[in-house]
Formats: structure tokens, C-alpha cells, sequence
């Protein structure tokens, strides 16, 4: 089931299309706001940062209504700083969010963003160790059989444009069948579902075991779409729990 706040978004999209054939649906304001909204996330999907950038500028949002949509759009500006290198003003923009928007998706999102540029500055081989991860996965010794995946949470201005795409999380279990330390080592498109499978990771069980080893780690694909054909794949059977709304 959609949550409020998807659902309030999808119907804020869904005015913009309707809006072709009765423009006087929402104001000019508001059109404007959906339409760029929607402009952005999909320049975003085709890694078009220059134009996100432009439609998101910080200056531009202070004159929008505070919701989560203004939310989202502070928040892939602050993705497209990230992967420009700008990771010092990209910081600025999550943590911005984390306080002026604290129960807020993209705020959630921002928090993950800022605990792992923290782990970069202070881990130099963290790079390294999430470029590595495919080869420390051994399919062979992935026996633990998943009791519980909580479904990831779609964001909500993603579902509301059409954006599908993955994260793949690798994480350690322990013996009580908790997940732990999970990162993402790859993302499409880059960061934007990170943070809802890395939440949704954090709350998966697994049966318990009476040993484990730090090396034995999945490998988990999280995919994003909204036709429900959605799982998580990796060395264990597809999980039918799927991060679409039901």
C-alpha cells in the first residue's frame, strides 16, 4: 500500500498531467512546482546533472511550499554535488534537511548520505572495500535462509515520476540472524535508492546460527519498479517481498 506521503505526490503528479486538458487544475505556482519536480527526477535518471542542478537551485526552493517534494529536490541536489566531488557543500544540503525536515523521506535519505561520507573521510579504504565486495561473497557458504525481509520504501518523488532502477547491499549476519553493516556498492541511478535499501536491510532477519565468520557476507540486489515484479536477488533464492508498494 502507498504511504501518505507517495500517495500525496503521485496525486500532485497525477494534477500536472490532468492539467493539459483543464489548466486551471492548480495554479500557476503549483504547476510549475510539479513540472519541475518532475523535470528534475527524470534529468536525474539520465545522469543529467547540470539540469538538476539548475531546477533544484537552493535559492529557487525557498520560494516553494515546505513539503516533501521541495524535500526531494534539495536532496538530489545535494546527489548531483556528491557525485560532482563536492562532497563539502553536498553535506551542507543533508544536513540542512536533517534539520529542517527531520520526519521527512528525503531527511532519511540525507542521514544515510552523511553517515557514509563520515565513514569515507575517516576509512580511506572504504572505496576499496565496497569496490571489493563481489569477491568476498562466496555463494558456495551463503546458507543462512532469510525469516523476515521488510519491503524497501519507494521514494516517494522516484514513484511518482516512473523512476525504476536497484540498489545492491552486501552486509554481514550475525549469530542471532541480524544483518550488519550493510553498504551499497552499486546503485542505479547512483544514491537514489540507497538509502531506502539500506533501512529496509537494517530490519531483515535470518535464521540463527551458532558460529559465523566476518567473511561470510551477502550479496543482495534490491530492485525498484513498479509493475510488482520487484525482488531481492542474490546468492539465496528471490525474495518475494518486493520494495513496490503494495
Amino acid at each position: 500500500m502507498l504511504n501518505q506521503r507517495s500517495t500525496i505526490l503521485v496525486i500532485a503528479l497525477g494534477s500536472f498531467l490532468a492539467a493539459a486538458c483543464q489548466p486551471k487544475a492548480l495554479t500557476p505556482t503549483e504547476l510549475e512546482t510539479v513540472k519541475s519536480s518532475s523535470d528534475a527526477y527524470l534529468a536525474y535518471e539520465r545522469n543529467d546533472c547540470q539540469t538538476v542542478l539548475n531546477l533544484t537551485d537552493p535559492d529557487r526552493l525557498e520560494l516553494w511550499a515546505v513539503n516533501e517534494m521541495r524535500h526531494s529536490m534539495l536532496l538530489i541536489h545535494g546527489f548531483c554535488l556528491e557525485r560532482a566531488g563536492d562532497t563539502e557543500e553536498a553535506e551542507d544540503i543533508y544536513r540542512q534537511l536533517v534539520l529542517e525536515a527531520p520526519n521527512s523521506f528525503a531527511a532519511e535519505d540525507a542521514a544515510e548520505r552523511i553517515r557514509v561520507l563520515k565513514v569515507i573521510e575517516q576509512d580511506p579504504g572504504y572505496a576499496d572495500w565496497i569496490r571489493t565486495a563481489r569477491e568476498r561473497i562466496d555463494s558456495e557458504k551463503s546458507t543462512r535462509t532469510p525469516t523476515d525481509r521488510v519491503p524497501a520504501e519507494y521514494p516517494p518523488l522516484a514513484i511518482a515520476t516512473g523512476i525504476h532502477g536497484y540498489a545492491v547491499v552486501e552486509f554481514g549476519i550475525t549469530r542471532r540472524g541480524n544483518t550488519e553493516n550493510p553498504i551499497v556498492v552499486e546503485g542505479l541511478p547512483p544514491l537514489l535508492f540507497d538509502g531506502a535499501a539500506l533501512r529496509a536491510v537494517r530490519r531483515w532477519q535470518y535464521t540463527s546460527k551458532s558460529s559465523t565468520s566476518p567473511d561470510d557476507r551477502q550479496l543482495i540486489r534490491i530492485r525498484f519498479r513498479q509493475d510488482h515484479s520487484q525482488n531481492a536477488t542474490g546468492p539465496e533464492p528471490p525474495d518475494p517481498s518486493t520494495s513496490a508498494p503494495e
